[in-house]
């Protein structure tokens, strides 16, 4: 018997063109593959096939048919890495005969594609020649995208071995899988379970105080009797005020409503375009050479706008805590209430939204990768919330984070912790704080060049050879406070000089005004444009990617430190008309619940997806702005729940403590 003759069940659903004159064979020969499935799953393909070999085929028999058609078949554009093949997850899942008591069971594998293994004696090769020189050009693209996919629908008799099974049993044409993910419509549609009702109960008595909180405070409005602060504390109606208020004020740093707001936006293209494109997309070469120009350096250093956000929260700390205090004071009260304000500022927010991934998340969709939804949000945050709320998740099981993208609350909180040390030098040793600061920056910039160079990172991700994974550079270096910190310390500097008065009479002529902005801008174009033909080419270069890493984030937060430092002291001009525009105090105030809110919600779509999507910048531009307005809606009713009410109860208590 040749091999040909032992197509398996896979196969013949893979070469769909020749399945029907292969169901005899099928039927003969699926013995062939008895010794590794389950007796189970043997006379449900037995069944199955039976069904399909039937002439006059009822309604309650047209499962085999449906299952035949949900399966993946060979798709078109295999040469553009179409690698999202997913076969029809709903048909699938939705299969019941209760005549043969056979359910749907989807099945998605990863396949390994190996040129060398096709096996050239094979019937099926000799006869479609074609198919070796077609594997071969799309395994070229393997290792730049990623294993395609493949669906099989099956008995739901049968097992996840059992799919794994069926799957390798083409091996002869140089395919295989290396791990299978199967869901039934129990998997899709599971019931509520305790911990789902736990959150569930959670959210509901927040929304109920709201709600309440509301009531009283319409009440005391419209009778006219003096209200509770504390009862209102959780009024839409107070709260929404104070949101959608514009405040006409004269704050010298008035410019970092637009700069935080702007940077916001690059954080959510940047996200747009990576989770859009680790999706199934039909187009996956585009994706590639997309990569490789010019243009895509804006998505790829789009995370410098972290580094923004780090520079404006050194500024920020040092200059409240100067500006706010004509004579300084540091005792161990005004340091624990330094901790608890940002605590509370920050938690509740992100509390809500562990919550929210470990209980209830998994209802909220389904698809073929949900299960990477479960696996890494719900799993992860069951598991590890406790170091999400305690800031430590970026140094401790960071392999397992859960809102994996709050590393950066991680280091900020983490940085912030040491602020009082930096308040008392500046205070009592301004020259020596100032000189220790600066020790401490040049430091972290020493240290990230020596672990890049040592773990041998490279700069900037590229479709060529990297000595290291991306997980080495992600876990060594972007996620550590001690190799972030340095535009955080920038700021600490920046912050103060702002303060002293001999900053306020510092004027500069309009020559070197404009020649520092004319640097400055050239500098924030250069760190976003910068490696691109000389870090992404086939040969790595390891001094220059470790110098590029250890000094592309500072200099970036040196040039935004300009921009503070000018808008700051009257040397912004139309720039910092433009930053303190009103539209920016207000979004400003929304950014925060955004970016906790927009990764999730972009991983949910995408992982819900049922086919792939087409890749080019006019889609990428529509999904941005999509995700923009739909996360901007979000974070409204985010900020009303978590926020606002956080803030007004931390203003009566310490303003009680303070009284008393």
């Amino acid at each position: 018997m040749n091999k040909f003759m032992r197509i398996s069940l896979f196969l013949c659903i893979f070469q769909s063109g020749i399945c029907k004159s292969s169901i005899h064979k099928l039927v003969t020969n699926i013995n062939d593959i008895t010794d590794v499935l389950s007796f189970e799953c043997q006379l449900a393909l037995k069944i199955f096939v039976d069904r399909l070999n039937q002439t006059d085929i009822k309604d309650d028999e047209m499962w085999a048919l449906q299952m035949l058609d949900a399966s993946s078949k060979v798709p078109v554009g295999l040469l553009s890495y179409n690698f999202g093949e997913m076969g029809d997850f709903k048909q699938c899942i939705e299969i019941v005969s209760t005549k043969d008591n056979i359910g749907g069971k989807y099945c998605l594998g990863q396949v390994i594609v190996n040129s060398s293994g096709i096996d050239n004696q094979s019937v099926y090769v000799q006869n479609h020649r074609y198919i070796k020189s077609l594997l071969s050009k799309v395994s070229g693209g393997i290792h730049m995208i990623g294993n395609p996919t493949w669906a099989l629908c099956l008995p739901s008799n049968c097992s996840d071995l059992d799919a794994i099974a069926i799957m390798n049993s083409s091996r002869g044409l140089g395919i295989s899988i290396s791990s299978v993910s199967c869901q039934t419509i129990e998997d899709v549609y599971p019931p509520l379970d305790r911990d789902a009702l736990i959150g569930i109960s959670i959210l509901c008595l927040l929304i109920s105080l709201v709600i309440v909180s509301t009531a009283f405070d319409l009440y005391f409005l419209y009778v006219g009797e003096g209200r509770d602060r504390s009862i209102c504390a959780f009024s839409v109606f107070s709260n929404g005020k104070k949101l959608f208020s514009i405040s006409k004020r004269a704050s010298n740093l008035s410019c970092l409503d637009g700069i935080r707001v702007i940077s916001m936006f690059w954080i959510i293209i940047l996200h747009t375009h990576s989770v859009y494109t680790s999706g199934p997309v039909f187009n996956s070469k585009d994706v590639v050479e997309f990569a490789n120009s010019l243009v895509s350096m804006v998505f790829i250093n789009g995370d410098l706008a972290c580094d923004t956000f780090l520079m404006v929260g050194g500024t920020l700390v040092t200059y409240v805590f100067f500006k706010t205090n004509a004579m300084p004071i540091l005792n161990l009260r005004v340091i624990l209430r330094h901790y608890l304000h940002r605590y509370v500022r920050l938690t509740p927010a992100l509390a809500g939204m562990v919550l929210v991934s470990a209980t209830l998340l998994k209802y909220f969709g389904s698809g073929p990768r949900w299960f990477y939804i479960v696996t890494s949000f719900e799993g992860f945050c069951k598991k590890n919330w406790w170091t999400t709320l305690l800031y430590i998740q970026n140094e401790y099981n960071v392999s397992q984070m859960c809102v994996g993208h709050s590393w950066y609350l991680d280091v900020d909180m983490q940085l912030y912790f040491f602020s009082p040390l930096i308040f008392f030098m500046l205070m009592k040793y301004p020259k020596s704080g100032i000189s220790m600061v600066s020790l401490a920056t040049i430091g972290s910039i020493i240290y990230s060049f020596v672990r890049a160079y040592l773990d041998e990172m490279s700069g900037i991700s590229s479709t060529y050879y990297s000595p290291t994974p991306t997980s080495v550079y992600m876990n060594n270096y972007y996620l550590k406070t001690t190799t972030r910190a340095a535009p955080w310390l920038m700021g600490n500097i920046l912050g103060y000089i702002l303060t002293r008065r001999w900053c306020e009479k510092v004027k500069l002529s309009k020559m070197y005004s404009m020649c520092f902005w004319t640097m400055s801008i050239g500098v924030i174009l250069l760190c976003t444009f910068l490696g691109h033909s000389t870090l992404r080419g086939p040969d790595y270069r390891r001094f220059e990617n470790a110098l590029y890493i250890a000094l592309l984030r500072p200099t970036f937060a040196l040039s935004v430190g300009w921009v503070i430092w000018a808008c700051a002291t009257n040397h912004g001009g139309i720039i910092n008309r433009f930053l303190s525009l009103p539209i920016f105090q207000f979004l400003n105030k929304f950014i925060y619940s955004m970016y906790l809110l927009h990764v999730t919600a972009l991983y949910m779509i995408v992982f819900s997806s049922k086919t792939s999507i087409y890749f080019n910048v006019f889609n990428l531009t529509y999904w941005f702005w999509g995700i923009f307005m739909y996360m901007f809606g979000l974070s409204i009713i985010w900020a009303l729940i978590f926020e606002s009410p956080m803030i007004a109860l931390e203003k009566i208590v310490f303003r009680n403590i303070k009284d008393n």
